[in-house]
């Protein structure tokens, strides 16, 4: 008999990450943003948006290729 460890299970933190991703992206949305416009920052607001709509994207881009290649 052939006894490997982990024979037959695979570990993958993929999802981990993508809901990372995505929940990181909209908490920047919702509360850095917010912050900044009303602290009148409108460069770190705009930087801000841009890394939002950036974790997001990557994180949905990122499920669906993995749903695609699965």
């Amino acid at each position: 008999m052939n006894w490997m460890i982990g024979e037959g299970y695979t570990i993958s933190y993929l999802n981990y990450a993508i809901f990372l991703w995505i929940l990181s992206g909209i908490l920047i949305l919702l509360i850095d943003v917010r912050g900044y416009q009303l602290a009148g920052m409108n460069k770190e607001r705009k930087v801000s948006k841009i890394i939002g709509w950036f974790n997001i994207i990557i994180g949905l881009l990122v499920y669906f290729v993995n749903t695609v290649l699965q």
